[in-house]
C-alpha cells in the first residue's frame, strides 16, 4: 500500500517538525526561568508539582483561565452524575471504557481492510499536534508571563515556569519519538499496524473482553461487573500508581 507509506512518512515529517518547532520555544520559557531565578531565592520551592503555591502571577493566570472556561453539556452532566450518584456512574463509566478498549482493538486490528488506516494514522498525527490540555495550557500560561511586566513576577511563579516547561518538553520528545518511528515504519508498509492490532486483540482477549465474555455465559452481571472494575484499574490506577512511584523516585517522599 503506497498510500499507507506516504501517509506513515507524511505524517512523521509533521510531528517531527511540531515537536521541533515546541523545543525551540523552550528556550525563551527556560530564559524566563533564569529572569525569575536571578530576581529571588528559589532553592527551597518544590518543582514536583506536589505544593500549590498561590502568591503569584502564575496561580491568578490559572484561576482566571479555568473560570474563563465553560463546560459542555456532557462534561456538565458528568460532573454532576459524578457527585450525585458516584459509585454508579464510576461502573458506567467503567463499562464504556471496556467498550470502547474491545471497539479500538477491533478497528485497529481490521482497520486495514475497512477503514483504510492511513486516515487513522492522519488522525492521530493531528491530536499530537494539536498537543493534550495540560500542554496548551503550559504554553498559554508562559506565553502570559512573557508579556508580563518583570515587576509582576514573584518567587512562586518559578516553579509554575519550571513545570510548564518539563510538560511541554515531555510532550514534545513524545511526539517525536512517535514521528521518528512514523518515518522509520514507512517503508515497511502495514507491519507496525499488524503487530499493534494483533497485540491489542491478544490483550484484550486475555484480560478485558475475553474473561467478560466468558462470565456473562456464567451469569450477565458478572461480566458487567468485571469490565467496569478492571478497566478502571489497568487504565486508570495502574499508571497512576506508576506515576505516582516515578515522582516519589525522583523528587522523594511527600
Amino acid at each position: 500500500m503506497i498510500e499507507l507509506m506516504i501517509i506513515l512518512a507524511l505524517s512523521g515529517i509533521i510531528l517531527v517538525i511540531s515537536a521541533l518547532l515546541r523545543l525551540r520555544k523552550v528556550g525563551k520559557f527556560r530564559s524566563l526561568g533564569k529572569t525569575i531565578e536571578g530576581k529571588f531565592d528559589v532553592k527551597g520551592l518544590d518543582l514536583s508539582g506536589r505544593t500549590e503555591y498561590a502568591d503569584c502571577f502564575s496561580h491568578d493566570w490559572y484561576i482566571r483561565h479555568m473560570t474563563g472556561t465553560q463546560h459542555g453539556r456532557m462534561g456538565e452532566w458528568f460532573q454532576r452524575q459524578m457527585m450525585e450518584r458516584t459509585i454508579a456512574t464510576f461502573l458506567w463509566f467503567g463499562v464504556l471504557l471496556g467498550c470502547s478498549a474491545m471497539l479500538i482493538g477491533l478497528l485497529v486490528f481490521s482497520s486495514l481492510r475497512l477503514l483504510q488506516v492511513g486516515a487513522l494514522v492522519l488522525f492521530f498525527a493531528v491530536l499530537l499536534v494539536i498537543g493534550s490540555g495540560g500542554v496548551n495550557v503550559s504554553e498559554q500560561l508562559l506565553a502570559a508571563l512573557l508579556q508580563a511586566k518583570p515587576d509582576e513576577y514573584r518567587r512562586d511563579d518559578y516553579a509554575y515556569v519550571r513545570i510548564s516547561v518539563r510538560t511541554i518538553m515531555t510532550w514534545s520528545l513524545f511526539c517525536l519519538a512517535v514521528g521518528i518511528v512514523f518515518l522509520v515504519s514507512a517503508p515497511f508498509d502495514t507491519l507496525l499496524f499488524d503487530v499493534l492490532g494483533t497485540g491489542i486483540m491478544l490483550f484484550g482477549d486475555a484480560v478485558l473482553w475475553g474473561p467478560m465474555l466468558r462470565l456473562f455465559l456464567v451469569w450477565a452481571p458478572l461480566g458487567v461487573i468485571y469490565i467496569s472494575l478492571v478497566v478502571p484499574f489497568i487504565f486508570i490506577i495502574v499508571p497512576l500508581v506508576i506515576y505516582s512511584a516515578y515522582r516519589r523516585i525522583r523528587y522523594g517522599s511527600a
